[in-house]
């Protein structure tokens, strides 16, 4: 009976969905070249304009348009220029990165080597009320401007990373004299950038408008402005697209994607996303701070279910905490395991007397978060375990985050930032990390030296040892390693990034004409 409740609600929270669209609307009309405004809609609101203040993927839609790097990864994966031409290693600890020319901020004032060292500064200000980004440059000792097209960055021991890690948040430049002038909050408010788009307008929980910015040094974007649109439901924004009111949703689960692909005007793009979908663990509040516990709810998961019957196949089941396609990533480890026989005698073991542990999750914040967080829940129900679902606004998740403050598991998505397992499960769960809820000296003693290595052997190793204790301990339950689907109308020609970004420079983007 038991294993029928955690079906019906695999099957309910699938057809749900499914059955939140009621007929296909209209097929959205050919564009001309009179199109000239993009909108998009996104499964929350953003919380922060100010790039070092978030990681969340509503966010970095934005900030990383507003915004430019030293340098720029690319959908593809490669590593480009950005505001910096050319960047070299000098010596064993010092990277040398020569900036682009004739780069002015959105409010006109010239971009220079000051705003770099005051940006890298910022970065790794612990002091910085609300800095989400504070653990991503910790391997840079200091920076040096010899002179305005010039920057030295001097790392504490040799980083072949770098340049990697300044492509991603936490690499994002801003402008000294601006957030200086008008002080942290009002930049947050107000942002000025050197990005393809500048700042318009922002209506807390509505949408946020953004134009082309004429004087962006990668050539001027294919559209006049952008309204980015908050649509937490999936129906709504399903509806918004296939009746054409909306160029370009995100977070397309799969039941959505076939409708989205039958109707005429609109299909579907994806791609294997550079992270994973976890259920991260408040390990310091009992019961969770006893790792039999732990690896009786990640036994307790159906993944190859909630694979197939959540997202029709359009997804992996994670093996560790290393995302597949990244460096380090080991594929002679078996998936993650189900066994509910095990788990159950794990809480015997651990005795686990009937404890509330609650997953808190929003409704849109993940694709799927919520019909995910209902199915986990039945599964360790089937167990023994007293689970409960609390469901919250995104805004209440980003004041969760900044105080550190979840109750038991919560959904999050790490992404991947330098395809190696330094910018993804080192940066938030290392020592001092966004999600350092749980710590191990061995863990940490290895993370910290994989990171200043440049002996990739020894890095295996390292994060193969790492792996260990993190299955052991758990401090994230790796659910799935989804793909991110987007539906657009057919007149887009977009490429997805696989790290969230919603790439729509010039390059990557265009309005196809009729």
């Amino acid at each position: 009976m038991a294993e029928l409740t955690r079906r019906d609600v695999l099957k309910l929270a699938a057809a749900g969905a499914a059955a939140a669209v009621p007929g296909l609307p209209r097929a959205a009309q050919a564009q001309t070249t009179q199109k000239r405004e993009l909108v998009v809609a996104q499964g929350g609101d953003i919380a922060f304009l100010d790039p070092h203040l978030s990681t969340s993927s509503n966010d970095i839609r934005i900030s990383f348009n507003i915004f430019d790097n030293l340098t720029s990864r690319r959908p593809d994966g490669k590593l480009a220029p950005g505001l910096a031409t050319e960047w070299k290693i000098q010596g064993q600890t010092t990277w040398a990165f020569k900036l682009r020319s004739g780069v002015k901020w959105h409010n006109g004032d010239p971009f220079t080597s000051a705003d770099v060292k005051f940006s890298i500064d910022r970065t790794l200000d612990t002091t910085l009320k609300g800095n989400r980004v504070s653990t991503v440059l910790t391997t840079v000792d200091r920076v040096e401007t010899p002179d305005a097209s010039t920057v030295l960055v001097h790392t504490k021991k040799p980083d072949p990373l770098l340049p990697a890690r300044l492509g991603f948040y936490g690499g994002q430049i801003v402008p000294k004299k601006y957030v200086e002038t008008v002080g942290p909050d009002k930049f947050n408010e107000a942002p000025v950038g050197t990005g393809p788009l500048r700042f318009v307008s922002w209506t807390k929980d509505d949408k946020i408008v953004l134009e082309a910015y004429p004087g962006y040094w990668g050539g001027r974007v294919d559209f006049d402005r952008i309204i980015v649109r908050a649509l937490p439901e999936m129906a709504p924004r399903v509806a918004a697209l296939l009746k054409g009111e909306v160029d370009l949703i995100t977070q397309v689960p799969p039941d959505q994607g076939e409708r989205v692909k039958a109707n005429a005007g609109t299909t579907v793009t994806g791609a294997l996303y550079g992270g994973l979908y976890v259920l991260a663990v408040n390990s310091k509040r009992p019961p969770l701070d006893n790792p039999l516990v732990k690896q009786a709810l990640s036994l307790a998961v159906d993944r190859d279910a909630i694979v197939k019957e959540l997202w029709r196949g359009r997804g992996i089941v994670p093996n560790s905490m290393i995302a597949k396609g990244d460096n380090h990533f080991d594929a002679a480890l078996p998936p993650l395991a189900f066994n509910p026989g095990e788990a159950k005698a794990r809480l015997k073991k651990a005795g686990y007397n009937g404890e509330e542990i609650v997953i808190e999750t929003t409704a849109g914040y993940l694709a799927g978060d919520k019909p995910m967080a209902e199915a986990v829940q039945a599964m360790w129900r089937d167990v023994g375990v007293n689970a409960k679902v609390e469901i919250f606004e995104y805004s209440v998740r980003a004041q969760k985050i900044r105080d550190k403050s979840f109750k038991g598991l919560w959904w999050s998505d790490p992404t991947s930032t330098l395809r190696d397992p330094d910018g993804m499960m080192w940066r938030l769960l290392g020592p001092g990390g966004p999600q350092d809820y749980w710590r191990h000296p061995e863990f940490d003693e290895l993370g910290s030296a994989a990171r200043f290595s440049v002996d990739e052997k020894f890095r295996a190793g390292a994060y193969k040892r790492m792996t260990q204790l993190f299955l052991e301990h758990l401090p994230w339950i790796p659910v799935i390693q989804p793909y991110e689907d987007y539906g657009l109308q057919k007149y887009v020609e977009w490429t997805p990034d696989p790290l969230q970004q919603l790439e729509i420079r010039r390059f990557n983007f265009k309005f196809r004409r009729a």
